[in-house]
């Protein structure tokens, strides 16, 4: 599943809303995003990745800045307030299935929130956590 890295979870479930009843409180302009994964159980590093990305009103009004290919992807169990957003999400790639729960605060000029993600791989059952952190920088 192709997704911006910069906005992995944050409003994912908007793609499959046919129209917004509710506006995020994000502000349009250029945005700087760090995500830092855990893994539970795994040895592995954390890994953070940041990235900017220019978000415009109509990406956040149609949700398509956000999540570039869904169709894997199911959402359910969706709340969308001005302030924030909880969802949960089940995709499938490559014969694994993902499901994830999110939790997202925006704050205008600032987005923070948090995603849990459970899968099945090959090694075994894995389970991630990443922390969302963005900010507005400035204009596009």
């Amino acid at each position: 599943m192709p997704i911006r890295p910069a906005l992995v979870a944050l409003l994912a479930g908007l793609i499959s809303l046919p129209a917004l009843a509710v506006e995020p409180n994000i502000k349009p302009g250029q945005w700087e995003y760090t995500n830092v994964t855990t893994f539970e159980g795994v040895p592995m590093p954390d890994q953070t990745h940041s990235a900017q990305e220019c978000v415009t009103a109509e990406d956040i009004k149609k949700g398509e800045a956000f999540v570039e290919e869904a169709e894997e992807c199911q959402v359910s169990n969706m709340d969308l307030r001005r302030d924030g957003m909880k969802y949960a999400m089940v995709c499938t790639q490559q014969g694994m299935e993902m499901h994830m729960d999110a939790d997202m605060r925006f704050g205008g000029d600032t987005v923070s929130g948090t995603m849990r993600a459970r899968m099945d791989t090959p090694m075994g059952p894995m389970n991630m956590n990443m922390k969302i952190q963005g900010r507005r920088i400035g204009d596009c």
